[in-house]
């Protein structure tokens, strides 16, 4: 049974004032001191009654951290509520950012009893790391205005937020959620396809792979994996990503001359025996990305660019490693008194 619903009774994204969430675990406490330093009411939907106390705190934790990013007029610890069931004032929320744990049935059966009690035309938005908009769009109803909207840990800090529509959601969905997660601080991403773990997580997994295979071999400890990360690629990638990082590496030669090079590469290694075939139109289409990202600007300026980030960075990392160990320090103290 599908409810009567129309686009244009849907509220526009910076007229929301009440933000439903479901999920009182790591990612959703993370959504809640986002939208509460955005000024926002938001509504927590926990079952387990030691949910509240246990988000409390770690909202608590983190705030600190948002005063220094900076509060929006309004933001308040106050404006959080909790309640055991998605009724009463939670049918009454502008949007729903759904945290329930990454299980089909439960997820389907969460979202299900969400989309009775709220309005037809708000947005539902689920965190699902793996599962896909079109698994856990069964139970919901007006299925057209679900989409996954999955964030990074912590969620309050890390911008991005994958956008991902299924095959009975709506175009406009989709547009409105990107336009929401812009609006409220966020830097969403518009998947093109629904694959197993979205974008991010797929690049995740695949870096986590090949360090589990290092350590497992014998090759590295994971202290030494990590130092090979921290100190090296990974601070280049932060900035510029794979593809950026791998064109700038050939200077004035430009990128068509770098990516031509992987097809006359000779070493092989066995993760990479399931790569694509680099054809003329694969290059092209690499070649023609990359250009668009350079969008113009000079080689020389994007490494100079790079250069500061990296210097800039490095420097706030020991900073933050630094307090990290006079913190365990005074604690380790403090324990042995």
């Amino acid at each position: 049974m599908q409810s009567d619903y129309t686009n244009a009774s849907r509220i526009a994204p910076d007229a929301v004032k009440k933000v439903g969430l479901v999920g009182a675990g790591t990612i959703g406490a993370g959504w809640a001191t986002h939208f509460l330093a955005r000024g926002l009411d938001v509504i927590v939907v926990a079952p387990n009654p030691s949910a509240e106390e246990r988000m409390r705190r770690t909202i608590a934790k983190a705030w600190p951290v948002m005063e220094s990013k900076g509060l929006a007029e309004g933001a308040s610890l106050d404006r959080l509520r909790f309640q055991e069931k998605p009724d009463g004032a939670f049918s009454d929320v502008d949007f729903v950012q759904e945290s329930a744990p990454e299980l089909l049935d439960v997820k389907n059966a969460v979202i299900g009893d969400i989309s009775k009690v709220i309005r037809p035309d708000v947005v539902v938005a689920s965190s699902a790391s793996y599962l896909t908009a079109t698994d856990i769009q069964q139970h919901c109803l007006n299925p057209a205005r679900l989409i996954v909207g999955h964030p990074f840990h912590p969620v309050y800090l890390l911008p991005l937020v994958e956008v991902v529509g299924g095959r009975r959601t709506s175009p406009d969905t989709v547009d409105w959620a990107m336009k929401f997660y812009s609006l409220w601080g966020h830097r969403p991403l518009r998947c093109r396809k629904e694959v197993l773990g979205h974008l991010g997580n797929r690049l995740q997994r695949a870096l986590f792979s090949e360090a589990l295979r290092l350590v497992a071999d014998g090759v590295a400890t994971t202290e030494e994996v990590d130092a090979a990360m921290t100190n090296g690629a990974g601070l280049r990638l932060g900035l510029l990503g794979p593809f950026m990082t791998r064109a700038m590496a050939g200077g004035d030669a430009g990128p068509r001359t770098v990516i031509e090079r992987q097809r006359t590469n000779k070493i092989t290694f066995s993760f990479e025996r399931n790569n694509p075939e680099l054809t003329d139109a694969l290059v092209d289409d690499l070649v023609a990305g990359v250009v668009r990202q350079i969008d113009g600007r000079a080689i020389e300026d994007l490494e100079e660019a790079r250069d500061a980030y990296i210097l800039s960075l490095i420097t706030l990392r020991d900073q933050a490693l630094a307090r990290a160990s006079v913190h365990k320090t005074e604690g380790t103290q403090r324990d042995s008194k």
